[in-house]
């Protein structure tokens, strides 16, 4: 306290003027808000200015009286709540600091001394009484975050008004956003958080049992009754050892894919990652960002999810020639039916249920790091509650983005959307090979002229950063099948020719291989740099837009593809020693993407892009600040990687309990559905039935 006092001596002769008139809010009665909320704001603006009045006095008489140092004390809680605001002017004002903050612990710590505060991020523009450039409450304009500490009784709808009367600075607050806010129990959340408690009770019995069991050496699963099955595909015992598992790969195996997974995937949550910067703290610090050259890693991450599209036809068309069905098999519809049943049951409970937990749990994610970034979650949160049906039909990338329930699973959609259609090619190539490559071809170009149909249509950019109207990119072209097709046709007929021609082993000259992989290197410069220029707005006509997203595509595929099937068929830099002219080992390319290390990360894909955006809420939400872009490699090494390390720790629970029980269940339901078929069958013959290995839940199955 006589810090204080000697602080407000020193501003006091600074300024030769009242202290009060320089750092207090104004003082007046508070106006349409709530009556708590009225009564809370009131009582700090009392203490404040007893604290001022008291302390005046102290300052003239050079000395406080026992009394007068008892006032300041009972009443220094408010002295310190306006300490905890974001102030302007601020330092970085030249460097377009458009984020006020202010201390997040500071307001924590004196919460409870007379009620409850909050710390909160107003929505700011400037001059007093300005226009409010907002839609369905949140800022359509550039706007200033301020930080303030307000009492917790007033809502966020409150802080604006109670802002724009206490505030004597030049901004008009039109919105809040707060570090924690009040969230209803609703049936919805007791129901939901049951089931996870009976599912937590499921697979913690499973898991005892399973393990005395195998302590006691007395696993014999054919002996078990089918109630006792069901309940061991829960046991976290033996699900662990399944995911992290590492072994020598199987023959056949197309063994790159695991490594390819992760890498992708780390790349898709430093791409979300940075798009959480899209509401920076500076300007400048961030406006040169799409003009430097490296940073196009980052930019043109959205290659990822085509390269995930491809592993995805790969996968689907390796398996299904893989299995050498008969023509019988192909012309029963059971064949078919068990295809899609498959799929539905392969993916749908572990994104239901994590859909439904982050309904139930999304408002949850709360801190003053998720608020100066307008706590974009509540509104997600708010649309999956009326829209999740669209996920569990697998259409939610049709329409608009708005009404899109947790909008990474666009992915899902037009995967499932390719995956309906993947039938009609994989049989042509059955039957014919002219055929189904003349049919793939044609798809591909199918989808070549709809974007260049569109592009003409509705001047796209040719990504998010460069010229073109981007108001409705993603809507229209961003996550639909008919123009994401392209790397799954590619993927359909690469996962043939592995099927087909993979167990042959050509041996391929030295020069041609390094020429492959030339080729290859250069398609991948050409896609992530080839928009240097165009992000540093030089400007691109429509056609030269739309070429570029079309045949970017088809590169990337391309070279993706082409290190899958050199590393498949040992063209990707095997090493042949001189004193063992007729061995060869595997070079450095193929052991590092070959490695077994990268099982469990592959294994866990799916879960791990299931749950990796709600993770980078919640690691963002734990900090005490905002966000601050420094560099690149700053918010890859801070943010993306401990998030991507995260998200696979979550995701081998989260599979633990609603993948891979699921998969097990999945695969005794069909196995019951074809021995029934097969007794059937004996008394009237018909088309044989295709094994379940076609549908397996095996290392090579459908994964994200």
């Amino acid at each position: 306290m006589h810090f204080f006092l000697f602080f407000l001596f020193l501003v006091n002769s600074a300024y030769g003027t009242s202290w009060k008139e320089v750092f207090l809010p104004s003082f007046s009665k508070i106006q349409g808000v709530n009556a708590q909320c009225a009564n809370d704001t009131e009582t700090w603006q009392n203490s404040m200015k007893l604290v001022a009045e008291v302390s005046v006095e102290c300052l003239m008489e050079k000395r406080c009286s026992k009394e007068e140092e008892k006032i300041i004390e009972e009443n220094f809680y408010a002295v310190e709540q306006y300490d905890a605001w974001g102030k302007f002017p601020l330092t970085g004002l030249f460097q377009g600091s458009i984020l006020w903050e202010g201390s997040y612990q500071e307001c924590e710590r004196i919460s409870g001394v007379k009620y409850e505060t909050n710390y909160c991020y107003m929505v700011l523009f400037p001059g007093k009484n300005a226009t409010c450039h907002m839609s369905n409450g949140e800022p359509t304009s550039l706007f200033i975050r301020g930080a303030v500490c307000l009492p917790y009784s007033c809502s966020e709808a409150d802080l604006p008004t109670v802002y724009n009367q206490i505030s004597n600075q030049p901004f008009t607050a039109c919105g809040a956003y707060c570090s924690k806010f009040p969230v209803k129990k609703t049936p919805a959340f007791w129901t939901f958080t049951a089931f996870l408690g009976v599912m937590t009770v499921i697979v913690l019995a499973a898991t005892v049992i399973d393990y005395l069991r195998d302590a006691k050496d007395a696993k014999d699963v054919r002996k078990d009754s089918k109630i006792m099955q069901m309940l061991m595909a829960f046991s976290m015992w033996t699900n662990a050892e399944v995911l992290l598992s590492v072994k020598e790969h199987k023959p056949g195996f197309i063994k790159c894919l695991d490594c390819i997974r992760f890498l992708s995937m780390l790349w898709v949550v430093t791409g979300h990652t940075f798009t959480y910067l899209m509401i920076p703290d500076q300007i400048l610090a961030v406006l040169p960002f799409t003009g430097k050259f490296w940073n196009h890693f980052i930019l043109n991450a959205f290659y990822s999810v085509d390269t995930f599209f491809l592993l995805s036809g790969i996968v689907v068309a390796y398996l299904f020639f893989k299995t050498r069905l008969k023509i019988a098999q192909i012309k029963s519809p059971m064949t078919w039916i068990l295809y899609y049943i498959h799929r539905y049951l392969r993916l749908t409970p572990p994104v239901m249920i994590f859909i439904g937990f982050f309904v139930v749990y999304g408002y949850y994610i709360q801190g003053p790091g998720v608020a100066s970034q307008i706590n974009q979650l509540v509104p997600q949160v708010d649309v999956c509650s009326e829209y999740w049906w669209r996920n569990l039909l697998y259409i939610n990338n049709l329409g608009s983005d708005v009404n899109q329930c947790y909008g990474i699973t666009w992915y899902l959609g037009v995967d499932t959307q390719l995956y309906i259609i993947a039938p009609v090619f994989l049989v042509a190539l059955y039957f014919s090979f002219a055929a189904g490559t003349a049919l793939l071809m044609a798809a591909t170009v199918g989808s070549v002229i709809t974007v260049y149909i569109l592009y003409s249509v509705n001047d796209l950019p040719a990504d998010f950063f460069g010229n073109g109207d981007n108001t409705n990119f993603y809507d229209i072209i961003y996550d639909k099948p008919w123009v994401r097709g392209t790397p799954y046709f590619i993927g359909l007929y690469v996962g043939y020719l592995l099927a087909t021609y993979g167990k042959r082993k050509f041996r391929l000259n030295w020069a041609l291989s390094v020429t492959g992989w030339m080729i290859a290197f250069a398609l991948v410069v050409f896609c992530l740099f080839s928009t240097y220029d165009y992000d540093k707005r030089v400007y691109w006509s429509v056609f030269i837009r739309a070429s570029y997203y079309n045949f970017s595509r088809l590169a990337w595929s391309l070279a993706v593809s082409w290190a899958i099937i050199a590393n498949h068929m040992g063209w990707g830099g095997t090493v042949t020693p001189p004193f063992l002219p007729y061995s060869s080992f595997p070079g450095p390319i193929d052991a590092f993407m070959s490695h077994p290390m990268w099982q469990p990360f592959g294994r866990l894909s799916y879960c791990a892009y299931i749950v990796h955006y709600v993770v980078l809420y919640l690691y963002l939400s734990i900090g005490d600040v905002s966000i601050h872009f420094y560099s690149t490699f700053q918010i890859f090494i801070y943010y993306s990687v401990p998030t991507t390390l995260l998200s696979y720790i979550f995701a081998f629970f989260w599979s633990c309990f609603f993948e891979i029980p699921f998969l097990k269940l999945e695969k005794m339901l069909i196995e019951t559905i074809i021995s029934t078929k097969k007794v059937d069958d004996i008394k009237k013959p018909s088309a044989p039935i295709p094994k379940t290995e076609l549908w397996d839940a095996g290392e090579e199955t459908q994964r994200v």
